[in-house]
């Protein structure tokens, strides 16, 4: 049973009150987090994929009733029903069970007997530990683990009528409340594997997921959906299990409550497949459909099937169960209910959809395998250390849900720093308009190719990871910098890598200071002669166009009188440490020709400052001199040079051969190095599109059908030619 939209989504419920320095700190919990790392072994099947759906118990009665808000749980089918259907229709090789206790040892022994493996979510298998330990370990390799869901969310307090006062006198940081956070969802995973339950995993939809692994979960299963984008939550997923060397890494598929668009749509079911599609080509080893094949859950969609259903008489707006003592629920209405269970229950047109598209997925899957091992993704994207941010950026949302500090400091406000994340994302992850009339907020194309979120919570990353992995590595969003960050940056540049930074992701506060940090505030004093041969002596003059240097393009494509702005924020004032040839302005402002964006060559990499006093957003405007109506600004366009020099042994281009163009917006592509399978996806259900595919150095022409999903055979590599090492 899921919460509202807005609490799932966007991550708003409150755990408990906020308490500063109590138990561990997050450095000491990632440091002492004990995991497994045995890699899980794939499905006796040959599919490749663990591929499966939530089981539930329905008791023929409402949930809940309002005017926007209605669910009714059917009384058929039983769990033995479930498990016959399933058989019968091949429907996955996997199930998810909501129900613990005696109950959930009898399904999973029957699972286990029908060939058949087993996940819980919530509902914890047995009556004590001996029960469970006595149950998985018979169970051996056909259990999975147990998923703790959405227990664990960003919240301080578990009020927003605190006094602000008293909240802000007690001096809360990002630090305090990652601490917090982490106490709780490490002793609760602690209590877990002690309860013998083996692998834990965690089903967040929030952006946050990496705390949770952090904290010592060991399989991350993003609710894809309310999340956004799935290829980034596949990035930010993918990054963590090569990053902890976790056992697998999956998805937890809500399509039914949050892919929103009505079923008038005619590409409303059709999304489904899209989702098992993208997951399949960005490594995901277990794909959960949450709900909807069994009976439908959602009235999340203006015309779903459970509208049909009663709503109580006079029941006012808002959120209303059967046990609501003004709710007037009445044997009437449940008998009025049993009518119509066949718009809901397992017979139902969506409900039979749902089976089809997952046995459908799950017989190509057994006829073409899930290729093994991850994508290469040659580059990253850095989700810094305290970024709190949703995955979706909304403004009117506090930082970590610290509603009492923002009402008091606008700057615990999503901001710069959260919609910066936009800057990046609009140029490695294009969500094109595939689904009008309604909102595209799911599915993007990968025209630079597949990419990792690499986590710097508590700075749990080394030089040696990043050096092994990626190319390049771009900062975005928040970053609260420490004298270990910048060592392990420092390192990172001079063993060869490329780094895109700013001067805000150099900063040590974690207090939301990002309008007005001051020089003391940069990590090392704002010497960063080691990093990039510059020091910061002060905050600048404002500048309002950025261009290029020269009349000749460079780089980058820029050339002067092309005017990228109007910006109004400072510049940093540097003093060099290098020889002259060592650095680059690659952008300037127009009347002093001051650098705005400096290549440095350092070691044997380069990192490409971003010079100003504020985070990318606020720099990548373009309305100005030259500008064009599909700009990506002055910071998209350096994301998307930085991730074009950084990509792999396959990739996509227009017909130029050098660069995507608008056509790979709408494609989504990634190559198994340990498979050596290329897959590509069209995003368009309704138009072809082309690219120039580059495998290996050599080009072919590719025409991708409407939807055309393909498999094409590429080179299988030794574990020493690897960009990725899993």
């Amino acid at each position: 049973m899921k919460r509202s939209v807005i609490t799932s989504m966007l991550i708003l419920l409150s755990v408990h009150a906020f308490a500063q320095n109590t138990g561990r700190t997050g450095e000491e919990i990632v440091k002492n987090a004990s995991r497994s790392n045995e890699k899980v072994a794939m499905p006796a099947d040959g599919s490749g994929v663990y591929i499966g759906s939530g089981v539930y118990g329905h008791n023929g009665d409402m949930l809940t009733s309002g005017l926007c808000y209605t669910y009714w749980a059917p009384e058929h089918p039983d769990f033995d029903e479930i498990f016959d259907l399933c058989i019968k229709e091949k429907v996955g090789n996997t199930l998810q069970f909501w129900q613990g206790g005696q109950k959930g040892v009898n399904l999973a022994e029957k699972a286990h007997q029908n060939g058949l493996y087993t996940t819980y979510i919530y509902g914890k298998p047995g009556e004590s530990a001996a029960q469970t330990k006595a149950l998985t370990k018979k169970l051996g390799d056909t259990y999975l683990g147990y998923d703790f869901g959405e227990k664990f969310t960003f919240s301080i307090y578990n009020s927003n009528n605190e006094n602000k006062s008293d909240a802000l006198s007690r001096g809360v940081t990002l630090k305090s409340i990652c601490d917090d956070y982490m106490n709780k969802v490490a002793d609760h995973v602690d209590s877990l594997h002690r309860a013998g339950l083996g692998r834990v995993m965690a089903t967040s939809a929030n952006f946050s997921i990496d705390y949770e692994v952090a904290a010592g979960t060991e399989i991350p299963c993003v609710e894809d959906f309310p999340f956004g984008d799935l290829n980034l939550a596949s990035a930010l997923s993918r990054g963590l299990y090569r990053q902890y060397n976790l056992p697998m890494w999956g998805s937890h598929l809500a399509h039914e409550w949050y892919s929103w668009i009505p079923h008038t749509n005619p590409y409303k079911m059709k999304t489904l497949e899209t989702a098992f599609q993208l997951k399949y080509m960005s490594g995901a080893k277990l794909i959960i459909n949450e709900s909807g094949n069994w009976a439908l859950q959602s009235s999340l969609c203006p015309d779903s099937p459970m509208s049909m259903m009663p709503v109580l008489p006079g029941d006012p707006p808002g959120l209303h169960g059967r046990n609501d003592p003004r709710s007037g629920y009445g044997e009437e209405v449940r008998e009025e209910a049993r009518k119509r269970f066949s718009y809901i229950d397992d017979r139902s047109p969506v409900a039979k959809k749902y089976r089809k598209i997952i046995a459908d997925f799950y017989q190509y899957c057994l006829e073409h395998p899930a290729p093994a091992g991850q994508p290469e993704a040659p580059f990253a994207v850095a989700k810094g250390n305290y970024d709190l941010a949703t995955a979706t950026y909304v403004s009117g949302y506090a930082v970590g849900n610290a509603y009492v500090l923002a009402d008091e400091n606008v700057a615990w406000y999503q901001g710069l720093p959260e919609k910066s994340w936009e800057t990046v994302l609009n140029v490695l992850l294009p969500r094109r308009d595939i689904l009008a009339p309604n909102y595209n907020l799911h599915f993007s194309g990968t025209p630079y190719g597949q990419f990792d979120v690499v986590s710097f919570a508590y700075d749990n990353v080394t030089a040696e990871h990043l050096l092994s992995n990626y190319k390049a590595l771009m900062f975005a969003g928040w970053n609260t910098c420490s004298p270990k960050q910048y060592q392990v940056l420092c390192d990172y540049v001079r063993g060869g890598g490329t780094l895109v930074i700013g001067l805000c992701h150099l900063s040590t506060d974690d207090t939301r200071k990002y309008a007005n940090f001051t020089k003391d505030d940069l990590v090392n004093g704002g010497d960063f002669s080691e990093l990039c041969g510059v020091k910061v002596t002060g905050r600048g003059k404002r500048f309002y166009w950025a261009t290029g240097p020269s009349t000749e393009p460079n780089e980058l494509g820029f050339v002067a009188r092309r005017r990228w702005g109007f910006m109004g924020v400072p510049l940093g004032e540097l003093e060099y440490t290098l020889p002259e040839d060592c650095y680059e302005a690659l952008a300037v402002d127009d009347e002093e020709l001051n650098p705005v964006i400096l290549k440095c060559k350092v070691g044997k990499g380069e990192v490409y400052l971003l010079n100003t006093w504020c985070y990318p957003a606020a720099a990548n405007q373009d309305v100005g001199t030259g500008a064009v109506a599909d700009s990506r600004g002055m910071v998209g366009e350096l994301y998307a040079y930085v991730a074009r020099k950084a990509r792999g042994n396959v990739f996509i281009t227009g017909p130029d051969f050098i660069r995507p163009d608008k056509e790979c917006d709408y494609i989504s592509y990634s190559y198994f190095p340990d498979a050596g399978v290329i897959c590509m996806l069209n995003m368009d259900y309704e138009n072809e599109h082309k690219c120039v595919l580059q495998n290996f150095g050599d080009k072919e022409f590719i025409t991708l059908a409407p939807g055309e999903f393909r498999l094409i055979d590429s080179v299988q590599l030794r574990p020493d030619e690897k960009q990725n090492k899993d």
